[in-house]
This record gives structure tokens, C-alpha cells and sequence, in this order.
């Protein structure tokens, strides 16, 4: 009998011999023979410590234990908190599950490398970690047939092509934190944000609409600059804002901040004495800066947790919630 180091489903086979088909099938516990036969083998197997590999359980049930995770380019800098924590959670995760993650960047102009991937057949589903309008991805996993997960809702035309849509409570949070900072800021506020083809972006522009309905304010409450892609843009939204008497700023996410404060600073303005500012979005960079910065909180590695998790009960066949939804917390802080 073979010993038990480096066994293999070769090994197994021929010592109790047996075909390695007929050990792949006891392997996966899939397949016809005998509950004798799977029996046999199981308890070969567990006399000697084997625990097959992931090539080995793969063929024995076809499939890779690879997840595509797709990373938009930008988001590659990992200095990004949400990014980070997201990414590790989804690590960890499937680690529990004996998954691997295979990384995928893409922009707008290619796909190439989730394409290919998809194309060998490397992986057996796939996470989004942002969702956009009109995402040609979205549309090419579902005509494929490839179970796939996005951080984020999808857009009501495309609801029900994921097989799961993890997010946060955006609607609740966005309305409740907006109200509030409408309601303590005198005069009107502006509100600062990136990218308005990210469909969360969407949702929070939505969402303040909804809290200025909810406390019936006027339309020029709130002076909007949004698609603020880079420093300059949102130097010069600044200038002009401040420049209209303009002393409370609502940010959209913790980039648009962090990037803003450095230049209110070198204005000599002080918050909150000169200026109000908040974020629709907390991380360790709002929670440390002098002063801390007021901000609605969501668990990105909770988020990314529930992601891959939910992803990969559907791929095993178990129950799986399809659309699970994260609560917030408002953290004030001394920046209002």
C-alpha cells in the first residue's frame, strides 16, 4: 500500500483497484457506484489523512475553486479603504470555502482579462466589485450563463441577472444623514461628488432629492457638483462655492473628502467654524482627521463577506439569499 504522503486519486485507485473514476465519484459523493464502493474508498481516504486537492476536487466535480474578482483599474490602489477591506473579506471568505480569487482589472475601454478568463474556463463564478450603468459585464455573465455577484444594487432594467446583489441599506442611510445635515445647516449646502455613472452615486443624489422633499426645501437648498473625476475639478467646485458664500458641503464619499480638505485648509478655513462638512461615506481617513469628520458608516468587509458567501451557497447548490441588504450607522462627529 502506498504511503501517505503526496497520495493522489492514481494512488487510491490502484490500491484498492478500482477505476479513478469510481474514486472521483466517492470523492464528490456525485456519480453512480455502490454505497459499498463509496464506503471503501471513504474509509481508505480517512485512514490516510488524504484530503484531495483543489485540481483533484475540481475534476472529481467539475469545477475550478476559482472566483473572478473584477477590480475597476482606479481601484487598484489598495490605499483605498473601501477597496482594502472589501477585497480581504472576500479573500478570507472564500478561503473558508477552499475558493481561490483570481483578480481581474478592467476599464472602459476592455474586458480583455476577465474575457479570458472566462474564455478557459478558470473560474467557476464571478464578483463586481462597483456596479455602473449600462455595464456591458453584466449583460455578457447572464447570456453566458455564469453565476455572478456584484457589491452593489444593479439598475432596475437589470435586476435578477445577478445571482446575487449585496448592499447596504443606501436608500434608508442616504435620506436619514441627508435630512439631518439639511436640516442643522443654515443656508445653502452643496453637495461634492465623483463619478455619476456608479449606480450608488445615483442613489444618494436620489436620496437627498427625497430628504429635501421630506422637509420641504426649495430647489436652491442645494447646489450640486457632481463628475468631479480629479483634483482640479474639485478645486475649482470648491473655489466656486465658496466664492457664492456657500459654507456647508456634503460630500459623497470619503475620496471626494480627503481630497477637498487639503485645499480648504490652505484657505484658512477652519471647521467647524468656517465651514461644515460631512460624508456620505466613513473610513479610518474621516474618523482621524483634526477634526473628525462627521459621516454614514457601512461595513465594506461585511459587505464583501456576504458577497462572496451568498455567491457561493448558489454555486454549491445550498440556500442562499439573493439580494442581502446591510444596515448604517450616522457618526457625528465634530465637523457640523
Amino acid at each position: 500500500m502506498t504511503t501517505k504522503q503526496n497520495l493522489t486519486i492514481d494512488d487510491i485507485a490502484r490500491d484498492l483497484g478500482v477505476s479513478k473514476t469510481t474514486v472521483s465519484r466517492a470523492i464528490s459523493g456525485k456519480g453512480r457506484i455502490s454505497p459499498a464502493t463509496r464506503q471503501r474508498v471513504q474509509e481508505y481516504i480517512e485512514q490516510c489523512n488524504y484530503r484531495p486537492s483543489a485540481a483533484a476536487k475540481g475534476l472529481a466535480e467539475s469545477k475550478t475553486y476559482n472566483l473572478a474578482l473584477v477590480l475597476p483599474r482606479s481601484f487598484i490602489n489598495l490605499d483605498q479603504p473601501y477597496t482594502r477591506m472589501s477585497m480581504s473579506a472576500i479573500c478570507e471568505e472564500a478561503f473558508i470555502h477552499d475558493y481561490n480569487i483570481l483578480v481581474c482589472l478592467s476599464t472602459d475601454d476592455t474586458m480583455a482579462p476577465l474575457l479570458r478568463t472566462l474564455d478557459n474556463r478558470k473560474v467557476d463564478g464571478v464578483i463586481l466589485s462597483r456596479t455602473v450603468e449600462n455595464d456591458a459585464l453584466v449583460d455578457i455573465l447572464y447570456k453566458r450563463g455564469i453565476p455572478f455577484a456584484t457589491i452593489g444594487s444593479l439598475t432596475a432594467d437589470c435586476r435578477g441577472k445577478a445571482a446575487v446583489e449585496a448592499d447596504h441599506d443606501q436608500v434608508g442611510g442616504c435620506r436619514a444623514f441627508a435630512a439631518e445635515f439639511l436640516h442643522v445647516c443654515p443656508g445653502t449646502v452643496a453637495v461634492l461628488g465623483n463619478d455619476m455613472n456608479y449606480i450608488v452615486n445615483q442613489s444618494r443624489i436620489a436620496r437627498i432629492r427625497q430628504a429635501m422633499k421630506a422637509l420641504n426645501l426649495p430647489e436652491e437648498k442645494v447646489a450640486f457638483y457632481l463628475d468631479l473625476k480629479n483634483n482640479d475639478l474639485i478645486y475649482k467646485a470648491l473655489d466656486d462655492l465658496l466664492a457664492k458664500g456657500i459654507r456647508s458641503i456634503l460630500f459623497m464619499d470619503d475620496g471626494v473628502c480627503i481630497n477637498a480638505l487639503p485645499h480648504l485648509k490652505s484657505l484658512g478655513l477652519r471647521i467647524p467654524d468656517d465651514i461644515r462638512i460631512a460624508s456620505l461615506y466613513d473610513s479610518d481617513l474621516m474618523a482621524n482627521y483634526n477634526p473628525p469628520i462627521s459621516a454614514l458608516q457601512f461595513d465594506a468587509a461585511a459587505l464583501g463577506r456576504v458577497t462572496c458567501r451568498e455567491l457561493l451557497h448558489c454555486l454549491q447548490g445550498e440556500d442562499y439569499d439573493s439580494q442581502p441588504i446591510l444596515g448604517y450607522r450616522i457618526i457625528h462627529r465634530n465637523s457640523i
